[in-house]
């Protein structure tokens, strides 16, 4: 049940702030979306979970321990439909920063 909670609450996204100037801040502005990270013993649904998150929302990146690499998530090359050539994008830690 908590997996649930915590899955429809990074759904629903939380609020954007900014830092007021009057308060002693300095206008920054802090980002409002939650991420999450489901760690468990095998077997558990996770990753279940998570793929359904990803197949109905267009934003959402799934990426697994078994097919990650340091490198495929910071950047992964993928190939232009349109033009045919490889192109490098942002990976998952990228886009969810």
């Amino acid at each position: 049940e908590e997996i649930k909670k915590a899955i429809l609450l990074m759904l629903l996204g939380g609020v954007h702030k900014e830092a007021k100037k009057e308060g002693g801040g300095d206008g920054t502005k802090l980002r409002g979306d939650i991420n999450c990270c489901l760690v468990g013993d095998p077997s558990t649904a996770k990753s279940n979970f998570l793929k359904y998150v990803c197949s109905i929302l267009p934003r959402a990146v799934f990426s697994s321990g078994k097919a990650s690499t340091a490198a495929g998530l910071t950047a992964t090359v993928s190939k232009d439909e349109e033009t045919g050539e490889f192109c490098i994008e942002a990976g998952a830690l990228m886009l969810a920063d």
